[in-house]
């Protein structure tokens, strides 16, 4: 089993520590590469040789000799330390003249043991670093473990001035008082005219232009003659008056119905015709409709336009979502039929007979990718089949057109973008077309057009939208793809929770689901009846996601019904990654890209992505079976469970939860200090209160702690009876009903699990940037907030276990999230965790544990002056620390098999096996063994 990425990083550490003091080229340069690729988890013998002999060298007479070669794949070249790196990337370049083609590789690495440089030849970049930085840039070589790197473009920067000068023009015509539905039809026909005016559209180049250009400087006419150009776009040249100014008279019949609803008449000022024309005046030929039209929706909103350029989909992400939905598999048909004209043609009598959806299409920027695409794809091929002939008129072989395109939007105005944007990428790809078949051709009047429904997508008819009762036997293959909406199921409105309820008809489970699975089981629903319908049409879906839907609770109730009740499978899918480009003052959204379809229909092999992390390139590798967690591993959907598993195994509390408004809690010592001034009967009930922030961060607030004071003591407290009044106040203006009912006992937190004995303490939300969770003891004189979660009474086993890399990895795989950072669950991970039972363990198995376990404590207590916070950053972590955690993992693991696991995913298609031996009854407790003793140093 491929290692995983914590695995790799873990060797790169050990990789960098051994060599980062060696100096002599020869002295190790062959055992560094080695020990190198065994970081990969790669015998080098396997695939690299060392002193490979070049006949030819670039630029020398004689022979040369590389330091390393992967054929294909890497050239290495090695240095002592201090050497000149770029003349080393200079040697390694000038062997590539005595190398056969495929011989040639698509990266280089030099390094003199301090530094590592790997060139990219690809993608023509390259990344130099300190090897002591080696694990940070792992990612960068997953080639050497076989995942595959992909490179995506991203977006031209003339996309953004344009939306800026779009956004300049929409507010001066909107404070104006042009508004609405009017203001935003004028915008999109601007658009349209702008991007035609540059891009060969009408005959004359720049005639839109000079029309701006040639209105009255203070703009008042620029109105009447924009309504006067409308009105003649939509005229045929047979209906046109011969009278007609020549300046109008030269624009074209555009039809398509864009020009055809007449608008009131805008006024405009100097200032609106100056944006006007800085918009012109701009190369509209270099405009990505895709990127635009997502920034031109943005202009509508002033919150939005503040990270204009950044909270757009890129076209980058939209392709990771298009590959493995059809264009790889395009692609590759396409390379099978080179030079096989019948085999070309057939490709061609394919490409019409697909079809493509998108239920939240925004401003169509997944249909004009999957468009854009398939054009060239056509194009491509035939150019191959028509090589050597002139052909007449273009139009009679371009087959694939915008009418195979369907999307459905909530909001009419980036309905009607999708649309034009549509409109402009037809045209962007007939000027390909005329360049690359050699004969000039422009679709007007514009005939097809994308079938956009301005409407609500969960409320749609898709099958009718999709015309498919008429148009299935002409189809072979659906595309549905998207990005729905990301609304969180506790900020879902009441009708947003009745739509997915409805749509999981009344499933209870379904109301902890986000709103985007609701196209999730639309799309389910659709796919089924066309596989049942018409079982010709092969019918794949493509949604990009919040991860929370392949985490935690949520997947039972979607993953059950889509998998396993619905017949699909998931055919390829991206793990983790940031969706949105960073922006000042914007959280960043952390999505998913989920592909499936029938299982009858589903490939053999499945395509998984990874991620170093969540802002690295994507790494594919191929899986046998992608699961609900979007892993490679056993069928298995972990279910919520009321109480732990596995016997004797203690209950996980959760915190104190005060909804107090704040009045029981005292903030800052200097706070507590001038309560206990004026009322210094109250310290007896005061204890240290604590939030996981306090805990990990080694802060301390207190709180009035008044479960066992007797009505006379308090009656002599003044203050804290003012403080308890408040806190009645607050209960009883409480929205929650719940709430209210504890104003009854405005003295006392509303949940009081707390112990007087030590207990565990456990962050309900911790960073993901640590390899564990960091747990500790507190004693009874501490009491925590319902931001924590407490084990009461835990020993020494249940610390280590729960401590363990067995049980981060349980929980990585079972809780949620919130953004990125772990949301520890009770039910779906501390509960389900197939603990090693020690009813069957051997007592020196336990002791293994427990004096493990202790060493852990130990060793956080070798510094006291760093918080927990600090001791678990991973880049922080001391070294003996690391080392007590590694001898736990190693002690927990034995309790499990005797050979270890090899990696992260290895050890999860572990654990999953086991708790689907323990799923299907419950064990029933047996008596608690002994507890171990726990040494003063187990504070934290």
């Amino acid at each position: 089993m491929a290692l995983s990425w914590n695995d790799i990083r873990a060797r790169a550490a050990t990789f960098a520590r051994d060599w980062q003091d060696e100096t002599q080229e020869n002295a190790g340069a062959q055992t560094f590469w080695n020990e190198f690729f065994n970081v990969f988890g790669v015998d080098r013998k396997r695939v690299a040789v060392f002193e490979k002999k070049v006949g030819k060298v670039s630029g020398v007479s004689g022979r040369g000799r590389i330091d390393l070669l992967w054929p294909g794949r890497l050239l290495a070249e090695h240095k002592t330390r201090g050497k000149d790196l770029d003349a080393a990337f200079t040697q390694a370049q000038d062997y590539f003249a005595g190398l056969e083609e495929h011989e040639r590789p698509a990266y280089v690495v030099v390094s003199d043991f301090a530094r590592i440089r790997l060139y990219d030849l690809e993608a023509e970049t390259h990344i130099e670093f300190p090897i002591t930085e080696f694990p940070q840039h792992v990612e960068r070589f997953g080639f050497i473990a076989g995942f595959q790197q992909r490179h995506f473009r991203e977006q031209d920067p003339v996309n953004v001035k344009a939306a800026e000068q779009m956004a300049r023009l929409h507010d001066q015509l909107e404070k104006s008082g042009y508004k609405g539905h009017q203001l935003e039809l004028l915008l999109v026909r601007l658009l349209f005219l702008l991007f035609a005016d540059d891009t060969g559209l009408f005959d004359q180049k720049g005639i839109f232009y000079d029309l701006i250009e040639a209105t009255r400087k203070d703009g008042t006419d620029l109105g009447p003659v924009l309504a006067k150009l409308f009105q003649v776009l939509d005229t045929p040249l047979d209906r046109r008056q011969t009278t007609l100014d020549p300046r109008y008279a030269a624009f074209p019949y555009v039809n398509g119905e864009l020009f055809r609803e007449r608008i009131d008449l805008a006024d405009f000022d100097a200032g609106m015709r100056e944006h006007l024309l800085g918009a012109s005046s701009l190369d509209w030929g270099k405009i990505s409709p895709a990127i635009f039209g997502a920034m031109f929706q943005g202009v509508m909103d002033p919150a939005e336009r503040r990270a204009l350029g950044a909270h757009y989909t890129s076209e980058a992400n939209i392709l990771k979502a298009l590959g493995p939905l059809f264009l790889d598999e395009l692609k590759a048909m396409r390379e099978a039929a080179r030079g096989n004209k019948d085999k070309l043609q057939r490709f061609l009598n394919l490409l019409p007979t697909l079809r493509f959806l998108d239920p939240a299409c925004g401003c169509g920027n997944f249909l004009i990718l999957a468009y854009r695409e398939l054009r060239r794809l056509e194009l491509d091929a035939l150019a191959e089949l028509h090589r050597g002939h002139t052909l007449l008129n273009i139009g009679e072989v371009l087959k694939v057109n915008v009418g195979q395109f369907y999307g459905i939007e909530y909001e009419e105005f980036p309905a009607q973008i999708a649309r034009v944007a549509m409109w402009l990428t037809d045209h962007q790809m007939n000027v390909e077309a005329s360049l690359l078949l050699g004969q000039p051709f422009v679709n007007l009047p514009l005939a097809d057009a994308a079938h956009i429904l301005h409407g609500d997508a969960l409320e749609a008819d898709w099958e009718a939208h999709l015309n498919l009762a008429a148009d299935a036997d002409g189809l072979t293959q659906l595309y549905i793809t998207g990005n729905p909406p990301f609304v969180g199921s506790y900020l879902m409105s009441p009708e947003q929770k009745r739509q997915v309820l409805a749509l999981f008809d009344g499933n209870n489970e379904a109301g902890v689901l986000d709103y985007v699975t609701a196209w999730y089981m639309k799309s389910a629903r659709l796919m089924r009846k066309i596989d049942r319908t018409w079982p010709h049409i092969r019918v794949a879906t493509t949604l990009v996601s919040t991860n929370s839907i392949v985490q935690g609770e949520q997947v039972p109730p979607l993953w059950t019904e889509i998998l396993e009740n619905y017949g699909n499978a998931i055919t390829a899918a991206h793990q983790t990654f940031a969706w949105s480009n960073d922006a000042p003052g914007r959280a960043g959204v952390h999505c998913v890209i989920i592909q499936f379809q029938p299982v009858k229909a589903a490939p053999i092999k499945r395509r998984l992505f990874t991620y170093a992390n969540v802002k690295s390139a994507p790494t594919e590798q191929e899986a046998r079976y992608i699961n609900a967690y979007l892993l490679d591993g056993p069928a298995v959907i972990v279910r919520k469970q009321r109480k732990p598993m596995v016997a004797g195994v203690n209950q996980l509390v959760y915190g104190n939860k005060p909804a107090d408004g704040g009045h029981l809690i005292l903030h800052t010592e200097a706070e507590l200090n001038e309560f206990l001034a004026d009322e210094p009967g109250a310290k007896k009930f005061i204890k240290k209160l604590l939030d996981a922030q306090d805990f990990l961060k080694g802060q301390t607030r207190w709180c009035l702690w008044l479960v066992d004071a007797e009505p006379s003591e308090l009656r002599k407290l003044p203050r804290v009876l003012e403080r308890v009044q408040k806190v009645k106040q607050v209960r009883e203006e409480s929205k929650s009903p719940i709430i209210r009912k504890f104003a009854s006992i405005p003295a006392l937190f509303v949940q009081r699990p707390h112990v007087d004995t030590t207990y565990l303490v456990v962050p309900a939300h911790t960073s993901e940037r640590r390899e564990y969770i960091p747990f500790g003891y507190m004693d009874g004189e501490t009491v925590i907030n319902n931001a924590l979660f407490m084990v009461p009474e835990a020993d020494l086993f249940t610390f280590g276990v729960m401590t363990s890399r067995a049980h981060m990895d349980w929980m990585r795989l079972t809780s949620g999230r919130l953004e990125s950072r772990y949301r520890y669950n009770k039910e779906l991970t501390y509960n389900t965790f197939p603990w090693p039972d020690r009813r069957t363990l051997a007592a020196k198995q336990v002791q293994a544990i427990e004096a493990a376990a202790q060493a852990v404590l130990d060793a956080r207590a070798k510094h006291p002056n760093s918080t927990l916070a600090d001791l678990y950053d991973p880049n922080l972590m001391p070294l003996d620390l690391r080392k007590a955690h590694d001898a736990l993992d190693r002690a927990v693991e034995a309790c499990y098999r005797k050979a270890a696991f090899k990696s992260e995913a290895e050890r999860v298609a572990f654990l999953l096996d086991e708790y689907q031996k323990l799923a299907p009854t419950l064990l029933t407790p047996a008596a608690k063994p002994a507890k171990k003793r726990i040494r003063k140093a187990a504070a934290d």
